[in-house]
């Protein structure tokens, strides 16, 4: 009896509120957090200009990993609060164009390849191209149901984000090792080239998502993971260039393994 007081006590007040404040002029900030999310990807992908200008590359890297990072917590932090909407779909494609795209051709430039007259522009425009072509034809297979079922475990071609870290790779190697040959303009404008060729190209790539760790391997692969993180504490930048370096050498392993895959669905 007295719960059912309360209940309808509650009722009343809130409908005394909404008369005051509608519910339907405000959004819980939940509903809105992701999208924050994605502006500060934004936000950190311009800063990553600004420092490229300034010439301080170390910490230019740094705020485009901080973009990837913001980038693969909103989708997770919309599920979480259930505040999936077409806007924030939209708005993500838009903000990895800037942070992916645009910000790591600039960074790239400022660091290298301007020093390539004419071709360092040309090269910086064509990779943010490439990664915006990439994310419109991501948008369009994702909505497309006669996509194959076996291509929903890989990626095709290299995500804009791994995308935009394999582009700054040469710098993470100098930083880490100061080799002269890493600031080299012409690998760097062919480097970039490359990215930006995997980026738009129809190669399957590895996708963490459909991942899995067989149970009685797995505390190999948590002493790997805490080992990993030690040296990413110790070692960071040699760390993060060796990250990279096998995540390119996984995509012959990932295409033989879609090869297979294919061939088990279609035969």
């Amino acid at each position: 009896m007295k719960k059912l007081v309360k209940k309808n006590l509650k009722n009343k007040i809130k409908s005394k509120v909404n008369k005051i404040i509608p519910d339907n002029k405000f959004l819980p900030i939940t509903k809105v957090l992701p999208s924050m999310i994605t502006l500060s990807s934004i936000v950190a992908g311009m800063t990553a200009i600004l420092l490229a200008s300034r010439g301080d590359f170390e910490k230019a890297v740094i705020a485009i990993i901080l973009a990837a990072v913001f980038d693969g917590f909103d989708g997770r932090v919309a599920r979480m609060f259930n505040a999936s909407s077409q806007f924030g779909v939209e708005l993500d494609s838009l903000a990895d164009s800037i942070s992916f795209g645009v910000s790591p051709a600039f960074v790239m430039f400022f660091y290298a390849t301007q020093n390539v007259k004419g071709f360092g522009w040309i090269v910086s425009v064509l990779f943010a191209i490439a990664c915006v072509l990439r994310l419109a034809r991501f948008n369009v297979m994702t909505g497309d149901d006669e996509v194959p079922e076996y291509w929903h475990y890989f990626f095709t071609g290299v995500p804009a984000p791994a995308g935009a870290l394999m582009a700054l790779t040469p710098i993470m190697l100098y930083i880490s090792t100061e080799e002269r040959i890493f600031t080299c303009p012409y690998i760097c404008l062919a480097w970039m080239v490359v990215v930006a060729l995997l980026m738009v190209s129809r190669i399957p790539t590895l996708s963490l998502k459909k991942m899995k760790v067989a149970k009685n391997s797995l505390p190999v692969f948590l002493l790997c993971f805490v080992l990993l993180l030690g040296m990413m504490y110790t070692h960071f930048w040699a760390t993060a260039s060796f990250i990279w370096t096998f995540y390119i050498l996984t995509v012959p392993y990932t295409c033989i393994k879609f090869l297979k895959m294919k061939k088990s669905f279609e035969g």
